[in-house]
């Protein structure tokens, strides 16, 4: 990761999009003020991570899908600015890992729970792998709600809407008594419910 290239992108992108889409951030004091911490947003729009990413004060670590890096000079734009690949539709263990590590490490890590976008903003399950990363051992799981991203960046179509990014608190996990796959799918649902209440 370049922290270089990430400030200038970020510096780029965030008085463009402001303007564009008028964005407006609420709950902004529940971002963490330090990692580890895993940022749990909603998905319906390409340009999530950099809506995202230009409201959050730190540095976010995306999980991005895996087909990203196909595309020739993106796979290597966004290895800089510090994301990694998951590959969807399966068990990737190795991006889990890699999340762990990066966690351990204090970074914070951004995900879509969803695991990929959903249509007209209504809210899908979360992913197995979800789960294994909020309950990491004094880990933040902070849920993010983004509305009317629906109607921006459709495929490779801009698109023009007003954007609200709400902030939740985090998440609160109380997976006593609970076998291991009972407590990830319990940890992915209650994330899920956080951001439906935003």
């Amino acid at each position: 990761m370049s922290s270089f290239i990430y400030a200038i992108v970020r510096i780029i992108l965030t008085t463009p999009l402001t303007l564009l889409y008028r964005i407006r951030i609420s709950g902004a004091e529940n971002w963490p003020r330090r990692g580890p911490a895993v940022i749990a947003s909603s998905h319906a729009s390409n340009l999530d991570p950099c809506l995202v990413g230009i409201a959050f004060p730190g540095q976010i670590r995306w999980m991005a899908k895996a087909e990203l890096w196909r595309v020739p000079g993106l796979g290597w734009l966004i290895t800089k600015l510090g994301a990694f690949p998951v590959r969807r539709g399966q068990s990737d263990r190795e991006a889990v890992r890699h999340a762990r590590e990066l966690l351990r490490q204090g970074y914070t890590v951004g995900m879509f729970p969803e695991g990929t976008r959903q249509r007209e903003g209504v809210l899908g399950e979360a992913q197995p792998g979800v789960g294994m990363l909020a309950l990491e051992p004094g880990v933040a799981v902070i849920p993010v709600r983004i509305r009317g991203d629906e109607r921006v960046m459709r495929g490779f179509k801009p698109g023009l809407a007003r954007i609200t990014i709400s902030v939740g608190k985090p998440v609160d996990f109380d997976t006593a008594g609970l076998s291991r796959g009972r407590a990830y799918r319990e940890a992915g649902n209650r994330i899920m419910n956080a951001i439906a209440s935003l």
